[in-house]
């Protein structure tokens, strides 16, 4: 693995101009302005989890069984070190996923991922037969779990998990600074183990309590933006080709990718092969006020193994990154496991029963898809809501082609 990092920087093809109106928190950039790109998130970017298949066909769309499913740990938190180590609680309690030694060293051209409770880990079922089922797992969001269908059918079994649980269930974590120079993480900390007899009672999410879900939710508003948001993605102009076909699809070593300011579209070029992410960083730059879409092709797969997905610190903000598929199959169209992942979106909106998978990750995400299947995370809400600034024109060295047009296909 190397350990120099090559730069890669997107020439703009067109020039996108809008108005400023930057308003930023800890874990989240937005912007007053909602025209700023060709389709809306106001909806959307309010959640962290959105699953949109039906238990069963129903409606055009195959079954996807639950359509939300977590296995541990914690939904609007991220209560842990980063990269976080398989026990730092005290009593040696498993503090999971255990990622540190399993990915690479973040590197100091990346935002530091912030560790504690975030508060914007909500979930949307959308579909009214569509269902969800956690399993020992902290909640922690101003809506909780929203679901389309009564929210007695829609609970596919959750056990011990809870909602904005005040004694912070399953556990607490404070860090105490980076844990050497030159590295950009943080594994210093102590923990206080809490489980689910230590978690207060009213807060738990499964019958007959229900704490933090609410049935029968009007989501069409949602998934119209998202329909949306589908075609008017696949109708932008390509502003750059990031050509991965010459690897079989594949990046290994440490890479920057460089956005120019305001929106950038960016085609995943992998001939026809599966693109892949191992063992590498993969940090995606830019000044404030920039974004980027990845456009996933059809025909692959995004697979991310050891590996760890990161904005920069140039200015660029949380959730001003999406990588997106629209492929129309019941696969695994995101497949991640072991990973760190900072201010960036996954979305597969193809509506055929297309699934985003992935274990042992932590960081600050949105996931989007029919059917989403997570163990072992610690996830805070990172919604997509990118805030354009005057463009221009920037240089290009290694590893990107140029395109414009429609969207590719390979």
């Amino acid at each position: 693995m190397r350990s120099i990092y090559a730069d890669i920087n997107i020439v703009r093809r067109f020039v996108l101009v809008a108005a400023a109106g930057l308003t930023c928190g800890l874990w989240l950039c937005g912007d007053a302005r909602a025209d700023i790109l060709p389709f809306s998130t106001l909806e959307s970017r309010n959640w962290l989890l959105v699953g949109m298949g039906p238990q069963n066909s129903s409606g055009g769309q195959p079954g996807v069984g639950q359509a939300v499913n977590v296995n541990n740990f914690e939904l609007g938190a991220n209560k842990a070190p980063v990269p976080s180590t398989s026990s730092f609680l005290t009593g040696g309690s498993s503090g999971g996923p255990g990622l540190r030694g399993n990915v690479p060293n973040i590197p100091l051209n990346a935002r530091p991922v912030n560790s504690g409770i975030c508060g914007n880990g909500n979930v949307a079922i959308t579909h009214p037969n569509g269902v969800y089922n956690l399993q020992d797992v902290g909640v922690y969001g101003d809506r909780g779990v929203w679901t389309a269908g009564p929210r007695t059918s829609a609970n596919a079994g959750t056990q011990n998990s809870f909602f904005n649980d005040p004694n912070h269930f399953p556990n607490t974590f404070t860090p105490t600074g980076f844990a050497s120079p030159g590295v950009n993480h943080n594994t210093n900390g102590f923990g206080t183990y809490v489980g689910p007899g230590m978690a207060l009672a009213s807060t738990r999410m499964d019958a007959s309590n229900f704490a933090g879900v609410t049935g029968n939710i009007d989501h069409s508003g949602l998934r119209n933006e998202l329909a949306a948001a589908r075609t008017a993605i696949n109708g932008l102009a390509s502003t750059g080709v990031l050509n991965v076909s010459g690897t079989g699809g594949k990046i290994d070593s440490h890479r920057t990718i460089t956005l120019g300011p305001g929106l950038n579209v960016i085609d995943i070029v992998t001939g026809g092969s599966d693109f892949l992410l191992q063992n590498a960083n993969l940090v995606i730059d830019g000044p404030e006020g920039s974004g980027a879409i990845f456009r996933v092709p059809d025909n692959a797969k995004f697979l991310v193994s050891q590996a760890n997905i990161l904005i920069g610190n140039s200015g660029i903000g949380l959730g001003s990154v999406l990588f997106v598929t629209d492929r129309e199959d019941n696969s695994q169209h995101f497949n991640i496991s072991n990973a760190v992942i900072n201010g960036v979106a996954f979305w597969s909106l193809g509506l055929r029963g297309g699934e985003i998978n992935i274990n042992n990750a932590q960081g600050c995400t949105q996931l989007i898809a029919d059917k989403i299947n997570l163990n072992d995370v610690r996830f805070c809400g990172c919604g997509f809501n990118i805030v354009p600034a005057p463009g221009a024109v920037l240089t290009l060295s290694m590893g990107v082609l140029f395109g414009a047009g429609r969207r590719r296909r390979s």
